[in-house]
């Protein structure tokens, strides 16, 4: 897997905003983003991707995996970002 494409990713949505903290980690199947601070408030939120066929996908509990770079797909990376615990 490429922890580098998924880095290249975050830093793209994130490019206009203040640094957010995140690390990223790798096991054989996913690589994840492990944010401490969005938005200059701390959060313990990870995110979950992987690559298929060379799609990368990102997954949310409320969505399942879905394609994150082309079009609008960033959205699902936003509301997985933002939302907050109900």
């Amino acid at each position: 897997m490429s922890k580098e494409r998924i880095k290249d990713f975050i830093d793209k949505q994130l490019e206009n905003l203040e640094d957010s903290i995140y690390i990223i980690e790798e096991d054989k199947n996913h690589i994840y983003a492990i944010f401490s601070e969005i938005l200059n408030e701390n959060t313990d939120k990870e995110i979950t991707f992987k690559i298929l066929d060379e799609v990368l996908y990102m997954h949310s509990i409320f969505y399942g995996w879905k394609p994150v770079e082309k079009g609008v797909a960033n959205k699902y990376f936003w509301i997985e970002l933002l939302k907050t615990e109900a």
